[in-house]
């Protein structure tokens, strides 16, 4: 049965309980494409080819690829490879009517290569730690509803997720259809928790003949409601509506294309470009910005090193130092690439360091014995005190030395 129109709506939830490893890291810098054969004049072809789905990939934006400094590095995209590997494939490739045996070649390109010409270019940079994206989908026809999607439908999804390096987990069977259709969202994350995503994608479908969809049963605003209840009847061949839902913030979209597939690539996009808009680090002429942090919960040096080891691997930190270390935790001072939004953004996809009125446990507080330890590891590591005196030069924005952002550590 081919459908005629399709209401999607992404909810972004706070984060799931008792789930500490969040969001999940993609391979952005690979490329997958088929080959006639494995010469260097078909690899550099296949380099320039994937170039453009890797620019947009990993600056999150689909126009990266029309910037000029873009188009001149295209040329020569085999520079920008570090490895590549041949592998077996049942594929085949079509060529002026002709069917050709294929070979599957695996490109990986340079990371700081290809993050010095996004910075060169001013373009963005989306971190490889993406948020991940639990999807539900239900259709209705002439026969009721039905929570099994139609493989094209997902196959088009899963597509344009790794095309955009998102991330996307497919839900089960496991939730009552009329609950989907009525996009009854307390029982959609209810039943969403054990998935530990950081989204959820609810897809509804319908012929247009059918009649308009229903708007969610759970509360929004005004204005989300009001976008929501527009009909879909006599938009085209294959229409949409979506609502990105994230913290405050709801987002409304409406698309209209000749198949289907579209529809799923548009949503897809759609969210792509909310997320890399989240969590993206752009390029200023400012240089970076210094943000101060009170951790607690951090009761010995194991877990010091730990907390340091998370921090310097987020990909907008360039420094972390540490100020002072006391029985209400540590000082440290982030040199960081992007504003105290980006910062945040981020720390709340990972959930290791959470704002200490929003954390579940209050922290332990370092006893005398453990505050002793921490200090000496952290003198002789450093070859500083971390009770020496902190620097009088102080930022004056929020998260400063006299007003320091404060987090609890989540073991």
């Amino acid at each position: 049965m081919r459908l005629l129109s399709l209401r999607v709506l992404l909810l972004v939830m706070l984060p799931f309980a008792g789930g500490v490893n969040a969001g999940q890291a993609v391979d952005i810098y690979k490329a997958e494409v088929l080959v006639k054969n494995q010469s260097e004049a078909e690899r550099n072809a296949a380099a320039r080819a994937s170039f453009g789905e890797l620019i947009v990939r990993v600056s999150g934006q689909r126009a990266a690829i029309s910037h000029p400094a873009i188009q001149q590095a295209l040329p020569n995209a085999q520079n920008y490879l570090f490895g590549f590997a041949y592998k077996s494939s049942a594929d085949k490739i079509i060529e002026e009517g002709k069917s050709l045996s294929a070979t599957g070649l695996q490109l990986n390109f340079e990371p700081r290569a290809i993050e010095k010409l996004l910075r060169d270019a001013q373009l963005p940079l989306w971190p490889a730690t993406r948020p991940k994206v639990l999807v539900w989908l239900v259709a209705k026809g002439p026969a009721g509803l039905r929570v099994v999607p139609q493989p094209a439908d997902i196959q088009a999804m899963q597509a344009q997720a790794s095309y955009r390096g998102l991330p996307l987990v497919f839900a089960d069977a496991d939730l009552e259809a009329n609950d989907l259709w009525s996009a009854n969202l307390e029982k959609i994350k209810a039943a969403s928790l054990h998935y530990k995503a950081d989204a959820i994608l609810v897809g509804r479908y319908a012929p247009s003949s059918i009649g308009s969809i229903p708007v969610p049963s759970s509360s929004l605003s005004n204005e989300a409601l009001d976008t929501a209840s527009t009909s879909l009847n006599g938009l085209g061949p294959w229409v949409g509506d979506w609502q990105l839902v994230h913290a405050d913030s709801i987002q409304s979209f409406n698309d209209e294309t000749p198949e289907a597939s579209g529809l799923f690539s548009s949503a897809i996009d759609r969210a792509a470009d909310y997320f890399a808009n989240q969590y993206a680090i752009t390029p200023t002429n400012q240089g970076p910005q210094s943000i101060v942090l009170r951790v607690r919960n951090i009761a010995s040096f194991g877990a010091f090193k730990e907390a340091q080891r998370y921090l310097d691997e987020l990909a907008m930190v360039q420094r972390m130092e540490v100020v002072t270390v006391n029985s209400d935790g540590l000082l440290v001072r982030l040199n960081v690439e992007g504003d105290t939004k980006l910062l945040l953004s981020t720390l709340a996809l990972g959930r290791r360091l959470v704002p200490e009125a929003a954390a579940t446990a209050p922290a332990t507080d370092i006893d005398a014995e453990a505050m002793a330890e921490l200090d000496q590891a952290l003198a002789t590591e450093n070859g500083i005190s971390p009770q020496a005196p902190v620097s009088a030069a102080a930022p004056t924005h929020a998260g400063t030395l006299e007003d320091p952002l404060i987090f609890v550590w989540q073991k």
